[in-house]
C-alpha cells in the first residue's frame, strides 16, 4: 500500500484519557444540574455540552 500512513499504537491511558474525561465532566454537570441553580446550572450546562462539542469536533475532522 503506497502513500498509507501506519499509526503507532498507544498506551491505555493514552486511549482510555479523553474517554475518563468525558465521563467524569457528564457525571459533574449530571451533578451540578440536579442539585442547584442559578450558577450550577450555568455550568451543569457547560460540561454536558463538552461531550457533544468533542464529538462534533472529531466527527468534523474527519470529513
Amino acid at each position: 500500500m503506497t502513500g498509507s500512513r501506519r499509526i503507532a499504537p498507544r498506551r491505555a491511558p493514552g486511549v482510555l484519557a479523553m474517554p475518563a474525561l468525558l465521563l467524569v465532566a457528564s457525571l459533574t454537570g449530571l451533578i451540578l444540574g440536579l442539585t442547584g441553580d442559578g450558577w450550577r446550572d450555568v455550568a451543569a450546562s457547560l460540561l454536558l455540552a463538552l461531550p457533544v462539542l468533542i464529538f462534533l469536533r472529531s466527527w468534523l475532522h474527519r470529513s
